[in-house]
């Protein structure tokens, strides 16, 4: 037993250096936010207001991760930024994905806010997210900036045909394009987007 506490030790502190070793300072991600407003001008703006003025945005955690996602929401009031996709400007993602997203990761934190824990999962807070993300693009839309929702919408549709169902993200948009809410975003952005 004595042997393997120190060995238990070291796997447990490897794996917890090996997660820190891709979490940035909050100072340096704000840096770099700063550093793309031009390239992102509408995220950075949309950032900096929902820093403001999202009461259930309590914290921005960055880290620089070359796989994953490019954010992710927890339901202590946290979203967490993937800044390699600023560094590493990637093809299909632009300063209106990226509201998307932002939008989307908010969405989770009012599930979590408005869902009991016990009656919490991740297909329905991947549904609840993708449903407020087109709600307030629909916003954007409405003021004549539809580039969003027209974003969002496609890349919906395009990850709904995705094969990975054991990703709730998938499950949850498979559900979504085939119901009438999202053939009422659809319709009004054919009607009012041109």
């Amino acid at each position: 037993m004595k042997i393997l506490s120190p060995l238990l030790f070291l796997f447990f502190f490897s794996i917890i250096a090996k997660a820190q070793h891709f979490k940035v300072l909050g100072t340096a991600g704000y840096r770099i936010i700063e550093e793309n407003k031009t390239a992102f001008p509408k995220f950075y703006q949309l950032f900096h207001q929902l820093l403001d003025q999202e009461p259930l945005l309590k914290q921005v955690i960055f880290i620089n991760k070359k796989t994953g996602g490019p954010g992710f929401a927890n339901p202590n009031g946290t979203i967490t930024l993937n800044l390699d996709y600023f560094i590493r400007k990637k093809p299909r993602f632009d300063d209106n994905r990226w509201l998307v997203v932002l939008y989307h990761e908010v969405g989770h934190l009012h599930y979590f806010d408005e869902t009991p824990r016990p009656r919490r999962n991740p297909e329905d807070s991947e549904r609840a997210a993708f449903e407020y993300s087109l709600q307030k693009t629909k916003e954007m839309a409405m003021n004549n900036d539809c580039l969003p929702l027209k974003s969002g919408l496609q890349n919906m549709l395009l990850r709904s045909q995705s094969n990975e169902t054991t990703d709730p993200h998938v499950r949850a948009l498979k559900r979504m394009v085939n119901e009438p809410l999202y053939a009422e975003y659809v319709a009004f952005q054919k009607a009012n987007c041109k």
